[in-house]
């Protein structure tokens, strides 16, 4: 067993944007291969031959235990956060969806979903997730309460950006690339959000791609990987831009107590997968 890995950090957005899609490849369809892709890492893990890469490769106990603490949100900007496990059930899923995906790898991805619902199931308060630490940002710096708020994008992370907006008490506009109803809500498309962002008081930003129209912006985070605001577009913002790979620097807290407990649910999950491995030679 080993994994590559990449993550925020050690690899800017960008950089781990083209990592992404030359990982993909090697995976290829490939059953000895699955690939986890998130906002702040980019991880392919495998048996087998090992792809040349200059990035840091972990095997065997390490690999293992790497990925359970991926899944126990061990390794997020937020400790203990919910969407990195979804993300991992994610991953297996989509491997299995066109393939037939190795026993050993099946095994260690619904080790690491067990472990990590194991780790969340005794907590009595939930860990904030990106959206939630990247409007806090904007609240505490420029106050939200009844001013004119603009998330761009109408994806999970942008309808998560849209509730913690909401949350601050802010007036809600929401734009997506197409324009399109948004929960109900008619959505701007990407060229009028432009038009609209200088009015605002702050903007939230969760895309798939760049927003080419937007030069002139208010205090904005942007939650997309790769950035999505033009280097143009920060440079204007200066402090009043936070970005994704900086909210993997100044990550949130877990709740109480949760580092601990999680910690001892991996070591004893990454116990189980090598000894239920080591019975399978």
């Amino acid at each position: 067993m080993w994994a590559i890995v990449a993550t925020a950090g050690e690899v800017p957005a960008p950089d781990r944007d083209d990592l992404r899609r030359s990982l993909e490849l090697a995976a290829g369809g490939r059953s000895d291969r699955i690939l986890l892709a998130t906002c702040h890492r980019v991880e392919l893990y495998g048996t087998g031959p090992i792809p040349t890469t200059a990035l840091p490769v972990l095997t065997d106990s390490r690999a293992v235990e790497h990925l359970l603490r991926v899944a126990a949100g061990l390794e997020s900007a937020v400790r203990g956060e919910d969407e990195v496990l979804h993300q991992v059930r994610g991953a297996l899923a989509g491997a299995r969806l066109d393939r037939r995906v190795d026993g050993s790898l099946v095994r260690l991805f619904e080790t690491a979903i067990a472990a990590g619902r194991k780790s969340r199931s005794g907590r009595h308060a939930q860990a904030p997730g990106l959206a939630d630490l990247a409007v806090a940002w904007l609240a505490e710096r420029f106050g939200l309460a009844g001013k004119p708020v603009l998330v761009v994008g109408a994806g999970p992370v942008g309808l998560a950006l849209a509730r913690a907006v909401r949350r601050h008490g802010a007036e809600l506009t929401v734009a997506s690339r197409h324009g399109r109803l948004v929960h109900g809500v008619p959505a701007l498309d990407l060229e009028q959000a432009a038009h609209r962002a200088p009015a605002m008081a702050a903007t939230a930003v969760a895309l798939a791609g760049p927003w080419a129209a937007a030069n002139q912006l208010p205090p904005t985070v942007d939650l997309s990987s790769p950035t999505a605001v033009s280097p143009t577009a920060r440079a204007r913002l200066g402090p009043d831009f936070l970005g994704i790979d900086d909210l993997f620097k100044d990550g949130g807290a877990a709740p109480r107590g949760y580092v601990e407990l999680a910690e001892t649910v991996v070591l004893s999950k990454t116990a189980e997968y090598l000894a239920w491995s080591g019975a399978r030679v």
